[in-house]
């Protein structure tokens, strides 16, 4: 059986290296923001240092899950944080790349964020990502390659990270929110394509509350009370970022809508929801809101009035809905 048949390109192409002993000591892993640089590096070294030579990573031994966790005593994470790499913490760096491992056979070394390093930082950690000791692998994080010297450029094995399956990125979001809902879950996979960033961003708790405001938007907008819409919209004293955020969730509800009136499946919207707003809303209609909406979006980009704002789109969502 081919294990690496469920896996990206790139995860099934570092497996096969790493089974025929031809993967390389250095890593330059490139992506967009959210695209899972961490956690495919995260994977990585767990495959490095899986217990389970035959079937690594098993993601079952202690290595698997210490590693998955990055907190496995030969892994070592620099760049977390907003700060940049520096000179003295490649120094340590170096250091620690003499050591010897404490579990197994290798250790290895992510640094995220390596586009912010400063050019001293990277000369510094050029010598150790040409030659490292035996045993040592080190993988550099960036959003943009070209943002590295020529020099690290060069002497790294490059992979660019496309976008993780559906599959994925439900098994990843699985380990990163263990309690997670199964319709949660499922909307996240679908709303994100293939970004775990934007999946975590769709998850969190400002996201999934402006959500449940939209819902009780369109719920108002389609029912039979024109003040619980106006108070819904325009009442809450919105900071100019929240009123944009919620306009946001907003529209994506009823994109959401206008999907389901042309026949294709729900994003956002559960199946309870869908049918019961697909049968109040017309494509006439939500054309138009989608319209208001985006145009009250502009005018609070553009320092309009936040109540003001808010309460002229109230009045012209019911008046599009009804």
């Amino acid at each position: 059986m081919d294990l690496t048949a469920k896996l990206s390109p790139e995860r099934a192409d570092f497996l096969r290296r790493l089974k025929n002993g031809t993967c390389s000591h250095a890593f330059i892993v490139e992506g967009a923001k959210g695209s899972g640089k961490r956690d495919f590096a995260l994977w990585c070294a767990s495959a490095l240092l899986c217990e389970s030579h035959a079937h690594a990573p098993c993601g079952v031994c202690r290595s698997c899950q210490k590693a998955a966790a990055g907190h496995h005593p030969d892994l070592h994470l620099y760049g977390e944080g907003e700060k940049a790499i520096t000179v003295g913490e490649v120094r340590e760096i170096i250091r620690e790349t003499g050591m010897v491992p404490v579990d197994g056979e290798r250790i290895v070394f992510v640094l995220s964020h390596a586009e912010r390093m400063q050019a001293p930082a990277q000369n510094a950690l050029l010598k150790v990502f040409e030659e490292p000791p035996a045993g040592v692998v080190i993988f550099l994080l960036t959003e943009a390659r070209r943002a590295l010297l020529p020099t690290v450029r060069s002497r790294g094995q490059s992979i660019t990270l496309s976008a993780l399956s559906d599959a994925e990125l439900e098994r990843t979001l699985r380990i990163r929110q263990p309690r997670l809902g199964a319709d949660e879950l499922s909307a996240a996979v679908r709303a994100s394509h293939g970004s775990l960033g934007e999946a975590m961003d769709f998850l969190s708790k400002d996201a999934t509350q402006n959500r449940i405001k939209a819902r009780e938007w369109l719920y108002a907008a389609f029912g039979s009370d024109k003040y619980r819409l106006v108070s819904l919209v325009s009442m809450p004293k919105y900071k100019r970022e929240q009123a944009i955020a919620q306009t946001d969730a907003f529209l994506r509800l009823l994109f959401d809508l206008l999907l389901i009136k042309t026949g294709a499946r729900a994003v956002l919207l559960s199946p309870e929801d869908a049918e019961e707003l697909g049968g109040r809303a017309t494509k006439r209609a939500l054309a138009a809101m989608c319209e208001m909406t985006m145009e009250s979006r502009e005018r609070l980009e553009a320092n309009g009035n936040v109540t003001a704002v808010m309460t002229n789109l109230a009045s012209a969502l019911w008046s599009a809905a009804n």
